[in-house]
This record gives C-alpha cells, sequence and structure tokens, in this order.
C-alpha cells in the first residue's frame, strides 16, 4: 500500500488531533473512576451524561484522523 505524505498544514491538525485524542482518553479515564467513587445519584447521573459526551468527541476526533489520512 502507499503511503500518503501529509503536507504542513496537515501535520499540524495530525499532531493537534492526536493531542486532543490524548487528552480525551484522559478524561475518559478520570471521568470513570469519579462514577465508581461517588454515591450521590446527582453526581451518578452527571457522570454518566460527562462519559458518554468523551466518547462522542473521542469517535469524532478519530473519524477525524482517519479523514485526513484517507482523504
Amino acid at each position: 500500500m502507499k503511503e500518503k505524505t501529509l503536507t504542513e498544514t496537515q501535520r499540524k491538525e495530525e499532531l493537534s488531533l492526536k493531542q486532543q485524542v490524548g487528552d480525551v482518553q484522559k478524561d475518559l479515564a478520570t471521568t470513570l473512576h469519579k462514577f465508581e467513587n461517588t454515591t450521590e445519584p446527582d453526581l451518578l447521573d452527571y457522570y454518566t451524561y460527562a462519559y458518554k459526551a468523551n466518547q462522542i468527541k473521542h469517535s469524532y476526533l478519530l473519524n477525524r484522523l482517519k479523514q485526513l489520512y484517507y482523504s
């Protein structure tokens, strides 16, 4: 398979996306840890929604990376 070369702008976007993916993965881990260690019903709801939002963001960022590589 032929490897695609990226322009300078695309490389910067790639690095930014990779950083954001790493940050979201850390947020997912933190949110899950907090969810597991709370008993307050309101906080459980909050962490549930926060975790789902981070999952969606993670999926979006990965799709952007795929587009960058395969477009």
